[in-house]
């Protein structure tokens, strides 16, 4: 069983994280350590100096404490974060505001304020307030309007996780907020996004991580008079399918900056980089897809690409003819097999002293080492390997009508790296016999052997 932490208010927690801080660290015999005049901890005289940035979570706060309290500890505070606790109540949201005067950040995650603010409770104004974090707090909608009606200021607004399908307009808008996080809740039609537009008619960025909406059926003007502002959207691992319903955000003139992955709409691409190019091939107007930067060139590229794309397809989208008029019909890429040769076509001849000449043309595998080749012809030669000598001759021709080169195989390298191409000749000549260890003067060593001579004459052939 979990042991439940004891409540506390959130003067208590502060006390209770930020008084030990000396006392926690290390004690080490031979060092000094140096805490700087203003470093947060508790100070000479017993009072608790903070941090203008506060993170307090988990502490299982319930409350703000003593009227004063949290006014005399955190005076000088310009963020709060205290999610992961148990304030169940606004009126003790509202107790710890309007005692921190400076404060431009508060965070509320996870704290169970799903409750209505009572009729006779007055929200006090916070006009300093620019970050409002509500995510996992299940707010009501209406209490999420009466707050921000005291806090004219606030810019950036987390609604995420709140479990909201629907979404009632207030009796104004609030062209304050600029950013809106709303992941994880459950709207599924884009009417009811519209109306958050409507709600947020200044929205610069709108993240919609993992909300099950599916797509669009709102009419494009909708849409357009609903997000005038906006220049960032995020609808990953949406519903969202089609690709008509992706092109009606294109009426959003500021939209630049387009994060949409894990959409069905793209399942049916196995290649992400043809997914990346038919997205920027039909938003004209963004800049950034998913987080990276999208140059002229890969736009350039992309549209050329989805121009090719439908070359051949009997139904071509709209965006497919205003490519068109752009770039013009393109010829399809010429597709180039990159994948290693293994097989050569060559004419392959064995001659030497005392042997039939033989002839054959044959695809030589050229992945096969020299020693392997030697092997697969003693058959054919009726030598061992050890009693033929391998000779390519390079059959392309240079500028003055003579075989370009010829050269003897020597070391056991695989037949690729002697660089032999279609057409070229394959010479197989007969080792001489070993010369005698001691001739004698009556029978000196007879020159060398025909095919060396040969193979001599054929080096100095002109290049």
């Amino acid at each position: 069983m979990v042991e439940e932490k004891p409540a506390l208010s959130l003067p208590q927690a502060l006390w209770q994280k930020y008084s030990t801080i000396e006392d926690d660290l290390p004690r080490l015999s031979s060092s000094k350590i140096f805490i700087a005049a203003n470093a947060p901890g508790k100070t000479a005289s017993g009072t608790l100096r903070l941090p203008p940035v506060l993170a307090v979570h988990n502490f299982g706060i319930t409350c703000g404490g003593e009227e004063g309290e949290v006014s005399r500890l955190c005076s000088q505070v310009t963020e709060l974060d205290i999610t992961q606790n148990c304030i169940s109540q606004w009126q003790e949201v509202f107790k710890i505001l309007q005692q921190i005067p400076h404060l431009t950040f508060l965070n509320l995650c996870n704290n169970p304020l799903g409750c209505d603010i009572p009729a006779e409770l007055d929200i006090p104004s916070c006009p300093q307030l620019r970050h409002l974090v509500l995510n996992s707090t299940q707010v009501l909608w209406k209490t999420v309007y009466n707050i921000l009606e005291q806090t004219p200021n606030v810019e950036e607004l987390h609604l995420s996780m709140n479990n909201y399908s629907s979404v009632d307009q207030p009796p104004r808008p609030f062209p304050n907020i600029k950013i809106l996080h709303f992941n994880g809740n459950n709207l599924q039609s884009w009417a009811e996004v519209c109306k958050l537009g409507k709600t947020f008619p200044n929205l610069v960025s709108l993240v919609m991580h993992e909300v099950p909406l599916k797509d669009i059926e709102a009419p494009v003007e909708q849409l357009q008079q609903s997000f005038l502002c906006l220049q960032k959207l995020n609808i990953s691992n949406t519903g969202v399918g089609s690709w008509e319903s992706l092109e009606k955000f294109n009426s959003l003139q500021q939209l630049k900056d387009v994060r949409m992955l894990g959409v069905p709409l793209l399942d049916d691409i196995a290649d992400e980089k043809l997914r990346r190019k038919m997205v920027i091939a039909r938003m004209p107007h963004i800049v950034r897809l998913n987080g990276s930067s999208v140059s002229e060139e890969e736009r350039e590229d992309a549209e050329r690409a989805f121009i090719r794309h439908f070359l051949d397809s009997e139904v071509k989208p709209e965006r497919y003819h205003a490519l068109v008029d752009i770039h013009g019909v393109l010829d399809p890429l010429v597709e180039i097999d990159l994948t290693p040769q293994t097989t050569v076509h060559v004419k392959v001849k064995f001659e030497g002293e005392g042997h039939a000449e033989k002839v054959k043309v044959m695809d030589l595998n050229i992945q096969q080492t020299l020693k392997e080749f030697k092997r697969s012809l003693k058959d054919w030669v009726g030598l061992p390997p050890n009693k033929i000598r391998v000779i390519h001759v390079d059959t392309g021709i240079n500028f003055d009508g003579h075989v370009c080169y010829q050269e003897e195989l020597k070391y056991d390298k695989t037949l690729y790296a002697y660089h032999i191409k279609d057409g070229d000749e394959i010479l197989i000549w007969a080792r001489p016999p070993s010369l005698p260890s001691s001739p004698s003067k009556k029978n000196p060593p007879k020159s060398a052997s025909a095919p060396a001579d040969k193979f001599q004459a054929k080096k100095e052939l002109k290049m």
